[in-house]
């Protein structure tokens, strides 16, 4: 079976950008419900999530820029993302407040995700 360069590609952007955008679903999740076998699940989940966050979001980055050069998408689509990204990274490392940092960043994850899907059909 042979395997296509670019959909690797895009598969690995895929993966990491919902492994960025698992933590604000999970805590989302942990906030709506009342299950309290589901909310001790998300409990141990969420410190590996909290941890290498950054790093799924720098993988993405990085693998969006590479898929880039190999032409792989359009160019609109790329700036979209990559400014999404870079627009999270700012929310991650500034020193506004915390509430609304977090509030922001759930949003760009979910448009983050909804964009990454996108790459693919086009």
């Amino acid at each position: 079976m042979i395997i296509n360069f670019n959909k690797s590609l895009s598969l690995a952007i895929l993966l990491f950008a919902l492994l960025y955008s698992s933590l604000y679903i999970l805590r989302d999740i942990y906030t709506s419900t009342e299950n309290f076998q589901m909310k001790k699940s998300i409990n141990k989940l969420l410190p590996f999530f909290t941890k290498y966050n950054k790093a799924f979001l720098i993988f993405t980055f990085i693998i969006l820029i590479f898929s880039y050069y190999n032409l792989m998408f359009s160019s609109l689509l790329f700036f979209i993302t990559a400014a999404i990204i870079l627009l999270s990274l700012f929310c991650l490392y500034s020193p506004i407040s915390k509430i609304k940092s977090t509030s922001v960043l759930r949003i760009l994850s979910y448009i983050l995700l909804v964009e990454v899907l996108i790459i693919p059909l086009s």
